[in-house]
């Protein structure tokens, strides 16, 4: 009886098993596109906000620059801050905002917002 009191608190000391995907996500994304209305430039910054609650702090980054019939014109900014909560089950961040699923592709260092592709730096 001892011997299985023992084995169940050394089991219940042990920490828990690392989830890469969680590992993964803290830094800053980049996305590129051009076209011929413009060029657009996308960052994402994300950094742990809440260990506990599993809350993760989104920068957004945003520039335009339109061309309007061949003339490029002064160039768009925006610059969004929210948080998004990070799903153990789905290996995914929900943005509790908009509601926005965040995924994540260890090996390629890549995010992904529906078509939407980051690379991580």
């Amino acid at each position: 009886m001892i011997h299985l009191l023992i084995l169940f608190w050394i089991y219940g000391c042990r920490e828990p098993k690392p989830d890469p995907v969680r590992e993964f996500i803290p830094g800053t994304y980049i996305r590129f596109s051009q076209h011929e209305f413009g060029t657009e430039y996308d960052t994402l910054v994300i950094s742990l906000q809440n260990n506990s609650a599993n809350e993760y702090k989104i920068i957004r980054k945003w520039k335009y620059e339109r061309v309007l019939d061949g003339q490029p014109i002064e160039p768009e900014y925006k610059r969004v801050i929210t948080a998004a909560i990070y799903s153990i089950e789905n290996n995914f961040l929900r943005e509790t905002e908009t509601g926005d699923i965040y995924s994540f592709d260890t090996k390629e260092k890549l995010l992904f917002n529906g078509p939407l592709k980051y690379k991580k730096l």
